[in-house]
């Protein structure tokens, strides 16, 4: 990756049961690293369609080894572009990511265990980003799988006044373009009792698309320095409620 690009990005944007046979790096990110970027590895539906990769690891390592780049460029929070990790959807091991990243959730398929470990992460304070999915019949599918979690919550739509659009950058408006996709970009969530949001769902949308072909030039430069506002805004969220 030309690392060196991330310097112009960060100008531009202001600062500028199937678990696949895949093991978890060759060697684990810096122990020193405040923040570790996990990538969330989950059964599937039967339907998961894949040739290269299977779903839960599009964009897998780029899109994970250039987010906690950018984050160490920007803010004060210690890491590197080695500190990211898969880990199991059904791990007691989660529980050590505060922020956690899934991608693809139209073909997720939670069991008893899954959604018992993935209900007590999100209690014990834990954020998961969804991205990566478009279509009514992948949203659906999500929202399904995450009654099996909280059968007793909503999703909901989120609004440009949440404070997570203003927590580290000032997202001025939620009327974002995608990599690609059928429709709208939608952001949408579910909160705790406390009115903690415990996730976001980037429904229509790819931020990490755009986070692992950054140094190939082929999207649009603007859109991908949106995308890493909202990933910063995201994580800086998670880590202060």
């Amino acid at each position: 990756m030309k690392w060196h690009l991330i310097g112009l990005m960060a100008f531009l944007s202001g600062i500028v049961s199937l678990l696949p046979a895949v093991t978890s790096l060759d060697s684990p990110p810096p122990k020193d690293a405040e923040f570790t970027y996990a990538r969330i590895r989950y059964h599937m539906t039967p339907d998961a369609i894949y040739v290269r990769e299977v779903p839960w690891h599009h964009d897998y390592p780029f899109g994970d080894e250039l987010f906690p780049t950018f984050v160490k460029e920007v803010t004060r929070v210690h890491t590197e572009s080695a500190a990211y990790q898969i880990v199991d959807i059904d791990n007691p091991d989660l529980f050590k990511y505060p922020f956690a990243y899934l991608c693809e959730p139209g073909y997720l398929n939670l069991n008893d265990k899954d959604a018992k470990n993935l209900r007590e992460y999100f209690d014990r304070g834990g954020f998961v980003m969804f991205d990566d999915f478009r279509g009514p019949r992948h949203l659906n599918n999500l929202l399904y799988q995450l009654k099996k979690v909280f059968p007793n919550r909503e999703v909901v739509p989120l609004q440009i006044k949440h404070p997570m659009f203003n927590t580290f950058y000032q997202i001025d408006t939620l009327d974002v373009r995608a990599p690609y996709g059928p429709g709208p970009v939608e952001f949408l969530g579910i909160e705790d009792d406390h009115g903690r949001l415990m996730m976001v769902i980037n429904y229509n949308n790819d931020l990490s698309e755009f986070w692992e072909w950054l140094d190939r030039g082929e999207l649009p430069l603007r859109d991908a320095a949106s995308s890493l506002k909202f990933g910063v805004n995201y994580l800086m969220y998670a880590m202060t409620h």
